[in-house]
């Protein structure tokens, strides 16, 4: 029977004969896998080749407004500007959170694996391709991770392919990378894509360092990256006016680059560049992380969500992204271990933590002399006098108006000859004009002639502003010529006027006008294509354009250094002028180590309430950055002050280390001797106080200089478990044994105060804190003539018998204050060499003495002394005067105490010389001079 026929005359198909079918369409289904193999083949690469060059579409899931990362910053973002650069767009609804933030997708992604090396890890990473923000992306980055110390890691990421401006050794030498460490206090992890890198501490996994909140993003001038805390509680970043000690996590946006702007408390980045911070976290352990980079930057700080931790966004302008983390665990350990990184501070002269006193303009040499001689006539203690820039003839550095301060050299020798210092300001700016009698200004003809000063863009023009004496050219102080400028005419200037220590001004470096004489040119350095939340509308507000050269690079980049530059300059210019002494060196700008060569103050406050208050925060977070040697302008530098404000700010002064009244020639005198009597005593006796005191506080700038701890410290230091401490910024410690409560309000004569957990005994009493004060806040009686001092129990301070000037001071008898703790135990160390030798500590040519204390005796070790041991009008030739005991229980009300050598026989303590307040627990020994104790020998004193 013949086939049927389908319609094209093929034969038709017998649906029901399966032994045909079923093969057949085998057939065309293996052709049709294969031509599906075959376009995948084609497709997949392709897709894969996409991904990496076409734009990737934003991931913008749904999230917690508080954890957006503004991907905007600039301001007068819209929808279209945007998702132009590939971000997301959602307005909040909370005042805070950006409209427009990062994608998910956005940043770097890991390009192969993370490698091991003999320092840490090393990875590639390659950008992801999102839009541009401000163009030039680099496309593919070295990630860094060196495990440098147990307590210490370094994370850096740069550009491979080309060469980046990084702070210069010569500015900050860190430590070469060595073998990575066995056993860290942190592990690190990585992700992938996008490529976060994530520090925990080990023994508790808290955050230390975690970026994968907001994306990477590396440009040419551009540089952003987001990272995690481990808690709320964060301390540092600066130089700004932080009217609190612990920031405000509630978006809050810190510029950081050196500027000349008034520390009024509203945002401004002011002298310093220190973009360094610590976190608590809960736990009362402590973490900190500092960025190496000296380029303008913004730091913001976001809440993040109810679940998450708070963010710190980083967006540098320049550089690389250069970090150290430090692992504490206690906050002492963390400011230790960052100035083991930067440098250890410097070990001021002796006389240099006395009270100091200037004003800007005397008038003249009768002037000046007047103030120096009513003060001295109070008996007050004053040991430095300044000269501030009235002193010059037209305001130039290396010269003194002889017309209005005639005999200026001979006041500077009484001074000295009543054991007094004298300080002068000299500013960077030199002036290109003549002298007044016609003659050449040397500094500026020498300075012209070895090529010291600034250049403009070309490399080959002195940059030209204005300063104080008019026009002027500002020196480079990151060229070795200028350095050598300097202590030239630092040497030959001391020959004029000769002063004992240097005072350096102006130096972010400050101009009144904006970039030079010739304008700034319209380029990408100028005008960057982002400008961090600075001072001014432009980059170059009232300092130099930032296409000008200097040695160490472009101003752009070296900006914030010219202050930390100058200060390394002026360090070896004193070392020229004085090469066997330390002499005193305070700078108004500064960067991380600048606390290795000077001291520094708060600047130009106002005489006023807040400012007073708000200085105690500046002196905590200067600590954290290095700078121990640190104070405010007592009684305010701008405004007229009252004397009540005086009074109060004299009393907080008198406990800064570097405790200074100076103020404005437009406001009237405010030094000590110019108030009431009642006003003259109470700073009298708060200086004597001071004076005191001084042992102990030369002994912890000793183990600030060898140790890097801190001399003024918060609570929070001593006990960061007590929840309570981590707010407290209105009290302060010296060291970890001496509590100060000041009044900072007017009208006043109550202080709230707060005590942790521990005994605390009145400073002038040594009564034992009245009530249930342990781990309270308690209102203490504070009349106008009184500022609250406690001593902490377990603490033995050394002390001596004040003077008008420690030239003085140090000549009298020693003293010893033990307070006991809750065992009945204390302990104290004291240092003490000349005062002023700049290698004492490296020769080993000191007294160093411990102390040790319980129930029934005082001991005093002494573990160094100085070489070739004291002879008669030795600087240690000095016997202990006094002793007191603070919470010491005795058994009977007129005890017997023995004093002696610790290997000799014990001499009984007459019993005119012993007082015991047995219902204060107070033991007191006076005029112990004859028996012949000398701090430089082993000794015991036992009571029973």
């Amino acid at each position: 029977m013949p086939a049927k026929e389908s319609s094209s005359g093929m034969p038709a198909e017998d649906p029901s004969d399966a032994k045909f079918s079923r093969p057949r369409w085998r057939v065309v289904l293996i052709a049709a896998c294969a031509v599906v193999v075959a376009l995948l083949v084609i497709i997949v690469p392709t897709a894969v080749v996409l991904t990496r060059t076409d734009r990737l579409h934003p991931v913008c899931p749904a999230m917690d407004e508080r954890e957006r990362v503004d991907c905007h910053p600039e301001g007068k973002a819209t929808r279209d500007r945007c998702e132009a650069r590939g971000c997301c767009w959602s307005p909040p609804a909370a005042q805070g959170p950006p409209s427009c933030f990062y994608p998910t997708n956005h940043g770097y992604e890991l390009d192969g694996e993370v490698a091991k090396t003999a320092t840490g890890y090393r990875a590639r990473l390659r950008r992801l391709k999102t839009p541009t923000m401000f163009g030039g992306d680099v496309e593919t980055l070295d990630l860094l991770v060196e495990m440098q110390e147990k307590d210490r890691l370094h994370v850096k990421i740069l550009d491979p392919s080309s060469a980046r401006y990084e702070v210069p050794e010569a500015a900050l030498r860190v430590p070469r990378p060595g073998e990575a460490v066995d056993n860290p206090q942190y592990d690190v992890t990585f992700t992938h894509r996008p490529f976060s890198i994530k520090v925990t501490r080990k023994s508790t996994g808290a955050t230390i360092f975690d970026t994968s909140v907001g994306k990477l993003t590396f440009s040419d001038q551009f540089l952003s990256v987001s990272t995690r805390l481990a808690s709320p509680n964060l301390y540092g970043l600066g130089e700004h006016v932080h009217r609190r000690y612990r920031h405000d996590l509630n978006w809050k946006t810190w510029p950081i680059f050196a500027s000349g702007a008034n520390p009024f408390g509203n945002y401004e980045n002011l002298y310093g560049h220190h973009p360094f911070y610590m976190c608590l976290e809960d736990d009362g352990k402590a973490n900190g992380v500092f960025l190496l980079n000296s380029n303008a930057m913004d730091v913001t700080l976001q809440p993040g969500g109810p679940d998450s931790a708070p963010i710190v966004t980083y967006r540098v302008i320049g550089g690389v992204l250069d970090f150290y983390m430090f692992l504490g665990p206690s906050p002492e350990n963390v400011v230790q271990q960052y100035t083991e990184l930067i440098g250890r501070p410097v070990m001021p002269a002796y006389w240099g933590l006395g009270f100091q006193l200037c004003r800007w303009n005397y008038t003249n040499t009768a002037g000046l002399r007047e103030v120096i001689e009513r003060n001295r006539a109070t008996g007050i203690p004053y040991d430095v006098q300044y000269g501030d820039i009235d002193y010059m003839e037209d305001r130039k550095d290396f010269t003194y108006d002889a017309d209005l301060y005639q005999g200026l050299p001979d006041l500077v020798q009484n001074l000295h000859d009543h054991g007094q210092k004298y300080i002068i300001i000299l500013d960077p700016a030199i002036t290109n004009s003549d002298r007044r009698d016609g003659s050449p200004y040397q500094p500026y003809e020498e300075g012209l002639r070895d090529g010291v000063f600034v250049k403009a863009a070309d490399g080959e023009t002195n940059l030209i502003g204005e300063v104080w004496p008019g026009t002027t050219l500002f020196p480079d102080y990151t060229n070795p010529s200028t350095t050598e400028w300097w202590n030239k005419h630092c040497q030959q200037f001391h020959n004029v006027i000769p002063f004992d220590g240097l005072w350096i001004d102006m130096n972010e470096p400050k101009s009144f006008m904006n970039g030079s004489n010739n304008g700034c040119e319209s380029n990408r350095w100028n005008y960057p294509p982002y400008k961090p939340a600075i001072v001014g509308s432009i980059m170059y507000d009232l300092t130099l354009c930032m296409d000008t050269q200097q040695s160490w690079g472009k101003h752009y980049d070296v900006h914030s250094l010219y202050g930390h530059s100058m200060a390394i300059a002026t360090r070896s210019a004193m070392s020229a002028v004085f090469p066997t002494k330390r002499g005193v060196i305070i700078t108004r700008s500064s960067f991380p180590s600048t606390g290795h060569y000077a001291g520094h103050w708060l600047g130009s406050n106002k005489a006023a309430w807040e400012d007073m208050a708000w200085s105690i925060p500046g002196l905590f977070e200067l600590n954290l950055f290095g700078i121990p040697y640190i104070g405010a302008d007592i009684c305010g530098f701008l405004w007229d002050t009252t004397e009540q404000l005086c009074q109060r700010w004299m009393q907080l002064g008198a406990f800064y280390p570097f405790s200074r009244n100076h103020n404005h020639r437009n406001y009237k005198d405010q030094d000590p001797a110019v108030f009431s009597q009642a006003m003259i005593d109470s700073t009298r006796d708060v200086m004597m106080t001071r004076y005191t005191l001084l042992p102990y506080l030369y002994t912890l700038f000793y183990h600030a200089h060898v140790a890097g701890a801190t001399v003024v410290r918060p609570l929070l230091h001593e006990f960061p478990t007590d929840s309570n401490t981590w707010d407290v910024d209105r009290q302060f410690l010296w060291g970890s044994g001496l509590l100060i409560s000041p009044v900072l309000t007017p009208n006043t004569t109550t202080v709230s105060a707060y005590f942790p957990n521990t005994p605390w005994y009145d400073y002038y009493t040594g009564h034992e804190v009245e009530g249930q004060y342990r781990g309270q806040t308690v209102t203490l009686d504070a009349p106008l003539n009184k500022i609250n001092v406690h001593v902490r129990g377990g603490t033995i301070l050394p002390t001596q018998q004040p003077a008008n000037t420690t030239v003085y001071s140090r000549k009298n008898p020693m003293g010893l204050l033990v307070a006991m703790d809750d065992s009945s135990a204390a302990s104290g160390t004291l240092f003490w060499d000349d005062g002023e030798a700049v290698d004492s500590i490296e020769r080993k040519d000191y007294l160093f003495v411990n102390f040790s204390a319980s129930s029934t005796e005082l001991v005093c070790n002494v573990d160094a002394l100085p070489l070739g041991g004291p002879t008669t009008g030795h600087w240690a030739a000095l016997r202990y005067g006094t002793v007191s005991v603070y919470g010491l229980a005795l058994g009977t009300p007129t005890p017997t105490v023995r004093a002696g050598r610790v290997n000799g026989p014990l001499q009984t303590v007459a019993a005119s010389r012993v007082q015991y307040d047995r219902d204060n627990q107070v033991l007191r020994l006076t005029d112990l001079q004859a028996m012949d104790l000398p701090i430089t020998e082993s000794l015991r004193f036992s009571w029973t």
